[in-house]
């Protein structure tokens, strides 16, 4: 509806105009142009470094027996339970210069590729947690049928266990993008000059001059929150399916 609509008390769900007025505050404070792509970049390739890298720990903890497991495993939950609020400080402190060098790397993606690729990326400890308990499910017959073939560990990882793990695998991009694409918490932290789709929502008001109508700025913000939630719809309409499939069998696998 439009303004004069909002304003109006006899109006109460249909509008007497149609009007896509705030649905254009949206897309203007969004700032598509400038935005979409480096949020679909970020969200695709933190995806699937979180993928590789939490797919290969989940293995490990899975199907290896050795000195300290227990601890690593302790160490998975901690990273579930802990709120990333407690430690993100101490993180940007770390990549502000990391390695001691005089170089630094915020408003660059290169601590969200290092924390995906080092297992402590946002809600990892999730991720591990599925692919560990999913591959606990798998027959052993599969592994030790690949090792009298003389496939090694990683061979039988990649050629035995990965192609019957596509349930998990979706489940895993698809929560994966789903945080990375509506984070407000790392991206706030790590981007002051390089901006997100979802950083851009609490500030609409500012940018489209709407600072003295918090109605219409609340609506505003609304419509784009629509906005950034739509493609994750449509991912999760191609995806129920597998979604629903990996939960299943990790909850039958514990």
């Amino acid at each position: 509806m439009s303004p004069d609509d909002l304003l109006d008390p006899t109006v109460n769900l249909i509008p007497k105009h149609l009007s896509l007025y705030y649905w254009d505050v949206a897309l203007e404070g969004l700032k598509l142009s400038k935005t979409f792509f480096t949020s679909l970049m970020l969200g695709i390739l933190v995806s699937l470094i979180q993928l590789a890298s939490s797919s290969l720990v989940g293995y490990g903890l899975a199907r290896f027996r050795f000195k300290l497991r227990g601890l690593l495993y302790v160490m998975v939950i901690i990273i579930m339970l802990v709120p990333n609020q407690t430690y993100k400080v101490a993180q940007y402190l770390s990549f502000r210069y990391p390695f001691g060098l005089n170089i630094s790397t915020i408003d660059t993606l290169f601590p969200m590729f290092m924390m995906a690729f080092g297992g402590l990326g946002f809600k990892q400890g999730l991720y591990i947690y599925l692919f560990m308990a999913f591959f606990k499910g798998l027959p052993q017959n599969l592994e030790d049928a690949a090792l009298i073939d003389g496939a090694g560990s990683f061979r039988t990882f990649w050629s035995v266990i990965l192609p019957n793990s596509r349930s998990v695998i979706i489940t895993v991009l698809l929560f994966s993008f789903s945080w990375q694409w509506t984070d407000t918490s790392y991206s706030s932290l790590y981007f002051t000059n390089l901006k997100v789709m979802p950083a851009m929502i609490g500030e609409i008001y500012v940018r489209v001059g709407l600072t003295h109508d918090p109605i219409g700025s609340a609506i505003a913000q609304n419509a784009a929150c629509m906005l950034l939630i739509l493609p994750l719809l449509l991912l999760f309409m191609f995806g129920q399916r597998y979604l629903t499939q990996s939960i299943a069998r990790t909850g039958m696998a514990n």
